[in-house]
């Protein structure tokens, strides 16, 4: 293996604290609407509270399931399903695209398809890497380094 990206632990930490922000939302929506007895009204903080803790406990799951590993066959990319493998050959170009309000790296295919890959990317202030720039980088001189060094026919395949 060469390389290995994931999910910076700021980045996990704050993608957990969106998700637990969004249970928190539907937990205060969901209070608003029931009618009012007493016994709930009491207790609300803790249904407005506790998706924060448990957003985080998953943003730090998501940090140790997606990651991409780089290597001299290709790019070994996870993210909420099996592996998927790519072939350097297969690969005709490398960039960095704005998906989202992040930069995302797009690894472009022969068949003109982009993977656009979990990890590593740019956020807004709270969520950035600020060695994303570096591992961009790393991904196209690794690319470049391996693209032409197989004579067989590349192929993209679901791994085990």
């Amino acid at each position: 293996m060469l390389a290995e990206f994931r999910l910076t632990w700021r980045q996990a930490v704050v993608r957990g604290l969106r998700w637990g922000g969004l249970g928190s939302g539907a937990a205060v929506v969901i209070a608003g609407v029931l009618p009012g007895h007493r016994e709930f009204h009491d207790l609300a903080w803790v249904a407005v509270l506790a998706p924060l803790p448990l957003g985080v406990l998953c943003g730090t799951a998501d940090r140790l399931r997606a990651r991409v590993r780089l290597d001299d066959a290709g790019l070994r990319g996870r993210a909420y399903g099996p592996y998927a493998f790519v072939a350097w050959p297969r690969v005709v170009d490398v960039r960095a695209e704005r998906r989202h309000g992040h930069t995302v790296v797009a690894v472009y295919l022969g068949d003109g398809a982009p993977l656009r890959l979990y990890a590593p990317y740019d956020g807004g202030p709270l969520d950035r890497d600020p060695r994303f720039e570096q591992k961009l980088l790393l991904i196209c001189q690794v690319w470049e380094a391996h693209r032409h060094g197989s004579s067989r026919e590349p192929e993209t395949r679901p791994l085990s």
